[in-house]
């Protein structure tokens, strides 16, 4: 009865495990949905550029900029650049229950590899249970979506980079 209670909770945090990897792959099978005031769309570079308050939403992400061109591949996986003031991006953690967003003058995604390239007053916020955990700034950074790992980078004779850790409170 013993090994039946570990193997029990051994299966149930597998199939939690897997549960989470195939929500990650289906957001992928989500459909892009794009709103914007105008859209120029290149059908033989299949390549489209939007503009005017662009909202870009694929389950739990969130683009948003004055414009974004828009590539994709041929198994439907999408790239490209936001401009905005800021452009912004947000979407959810894997590894614990919470949020990134992210803003700058220029953000680039890329879905193929997960990541977003911030440039220009560059700022992450990573928030847990509703609550800032994490902020960082600096003149670029990037962040991956999948292994949650970021990096900033300040051009020598710029802004400084800056990280601020909110402690937890005490009570908790």
């Amino acid at each position: 009865m013993k090994y039946l209670k570990i193997y029990s909770v051994y299966f149930l945090a597998f199939i939690c495990n897997l549960a989470h990897s195939i929500d990650r792959l289906d957001d992928q099978q989500i459909p892009l949905q794009i709103d914007a005031n105008s859209i120029q769309h290149n059908d033989a570079r299949a390549v489209t550029k939007f503009i005017g308050n662009v909202v870009l939403i694929r389950g739990d992400l969130t683009l948003r900029g004055d414009s974004l061109i828009l590539n994709q591949t041929e198994d439907g996986l999408s790239f490209g650049k936001v401009i905005g003031s800021p452009a912004v991006f947000q979407t959810r953690r894997t590894a614990e229950d919470g949020w990134v967003k992210g803003q700058a003058s220029e953000l680039d995604y890329d879905e193929r590899n997960s990541t977003f390239l911030l440039k220009g007053n560059a700022k992450l916020v990573r928030l847990e249970n509703g609550k800032i955990k994490e902020e960082v700034s600096g003149d670029e950074l990037s962040y991956n979506s999948d292994t949650e790992v970021y990096k900033a980078i300040t051009e020598p004779g710029e802004t400084r980079t800056r990280m601020t850790v909110i402690p937890k409170p005490s009570y908790e």
